[in-house]
């Protein structure tokens, strides 16, 4: 997850936050509380008082008796929650500026991600090994493969194809794009839960770049030779552009029907077009 996206999160976080706290607010008695200190016979006691703002009139301080204790917790506890409420703008405030300065643009994305760089890179990784990896960022997508997510419940007993990577898959399609994932250390999810549109999808691959660890779907559509999975392919492919996912950019797609099934060299094209992987025995020498 990139920093202005974990700033996203957090900006819904104090907002959601927020709003409880208002509504706690809501619920607590009218005026400010405020205190003294005071010492008898060489020990401290204090004195309590709420001061009520009044329409055009200095705001009153009353002495809060014994008695009343219980509004006078009632307004520290106001007080507290205005402290925190002022914490939250304060941080919202900034998270904000960040955000305004912040540029999409990723200029180093985008140069690494350029054809001419591309090759180079290639040349340099071509047993696989990851290029270049910023540490944190290795260290991110670690985590990223080892945490728990939510898998496609449907069809459970479907998943019966072993792969290199322990993991049980649908289709010995599947398995073979599992086996090159994993021979070039490609960190992935199968069929990780994805909401978009209002839509739940469960896409067979979600896939961390392993230089910038940007997300990538990939989608193996494996039964183009019938009609119904056609249409069905197509409306989820609709869906997939309507919210920012658009093939050849961060969606991969393979196809096979009965009579064309998947080529392991096409998985291998896919892997040096978007992750610039290219092994010794494919390497150009000039």
């Amino acid at each position: 997850m990139t920093l202005d996206q974990l700033i996203t999160r957090e900006q819904h976080r104090l907002l959601n936050e927020k709003t409880r706290l208002e509504n706690l607010l809501a619920e607590l008695p009218d005026g400010t509380l405020s205190f003294g200190r005071n010492i008898s016979k060489g020990k401290p006691y204090y004195k309590w008082y709420i001061s009520e703002n009044r329409e055009g009139r200095r705001a009153q301080k009353l002495y809060l008796r014994r008695e009343q204790r219980a509004l006078a917790r009632k307004l520290a506890r106001k007080s507290l929650l205005l402290a925190r409420l002022r914490d939250i703008d304060h941080e919202l405030n900034a998270l904000s500026a960040y955000l305004s300065k912040h540029s999409t643009a990723n200029f180093w994305n985008k140069l690494v991600r350029a054809p001419g760089i591309r090759e180079l890179i290639s040349e340099e990784d071509y047993q696989g090994e990851k290029f270049g990896t910023p540490p944190e960022m290795e260290e991110m997508l670690r985590q990223w493969v080892n945490e728990d997510y939510e898998t496609n419940p449907a069809f459970p007993e479907q998943k019966n194809v072993p792969t290199d990577a322990g993991i049980m898959v649908r289709s010995k399609s599947e398995a073979i794009i599992v086996m090159f994932l994993t021979m070039f250390h490609i960190p992935f999810r199968y069929e990780c839960k994805l909401v978009v549109g209002g839509h739940t999808f469960y896409p067979d691959f979600t896939i961390r770049h392993p230089i910038t660890g940007e997300i990538f779907y990939w989608e193996h559509v494996g039964r183009l030779d019938l009609s119904d999975y056609r249409m069905d392919y197509l409306s989820k492919l609709r869906i997939y552009m309507n919210n920012d996912i658009f093939p050849d950019a961060n969606l991969i797609l393979t196809y096979e029907s009965e009579s064309h099934p998947l080529d392991s060299s096409i998985v291998m094209d896919k892997l040096k077009e978007f992750f610039f992987i290219k092994p010794k025995e494919l390497r150009n020498d000039y």
